[in-house]
């Protein structure tokens, strides 16, 4: 099963059409919240066209978490019903929680994730890729479709599963891969 994480698009629609080739034999979209606007904070991104971006969404079965910067009209002109902040999946042996992260400091992340019951913490808002194993617990973070920070390109991670073992890898939107590590339960 392949899984496409992203998230902090901030409505730059450039971005996202140089994902899409990576999406197209995915099993599942997760995208980590920070969909439309870019936000008080941020400059704008290249090709901001909130508009056009949520339209081209609705193509896709996307699983959106619901960010800082996510708005009730975001999920309005998205077409959806609702966005929640946290989500939990189970896909065979493995438990992941989704949040976009704002609402957790980096130094939260295991004992939220346990408290959760996960074994993988899914989680956005810095912008900042990263894969990192603390204390029993795989925490993931795609990094920005749009807007990156730390001296990274744009990127997502792709996350390959079998009963026993995942396969997280980053990428920037060239294709090239950032970091990968297999996990293991």
């Amino acid at each position: 099963m392949k899984i496409i994480v992203i998230s902090d698009t901030h409505g730059s629609k450039s971005s996202w059409d140089e994902v899409k080739p990576y999406i197209r034999d995915a099993d599942h979209i997760w995208h980590l919240g920070d969909v439309l606007y870019h936000g008080p904070r941020n400059p704008l991104p290249e090709d901001y066209n909130p508009k056009a971006l949520a339209e081209d969404l609705k193509n896709y079965n996307i699983d959106y978490i619901r960010g800082n910067c996510d708005a009730d009209v975001d999920i309005i002109v998205l077409g959806l019903s609702e966005m929640s902040r946290l989500v939990e999946e189970f896909i065979g042996n493995w438990k992941f929680v989704m949040i976009h992260g704002d609402q957790i400091e980096e130094s939260d992340e295991v004992e939220f994730a346990k408290y959760h019951g996960a074994k993988i913490l899914l989680r956005g808002h810095t912008h900042i890729p990263k894969i990192e194993k603390k204390h029993g617990i795989y925490v993931i973070n795609p990094g920005s479709l749009s807007l990156p920070k730390g001296g990274y390109p744009k990127s997502f991670a792709t996350l390959l599963l079998d009963e026993e073992y995942v396969t997280a890898a980053i990428y920037s939107l060239d294709g090239s891969k950032i970091f990968e590590e297999v996990l293991s339960l």
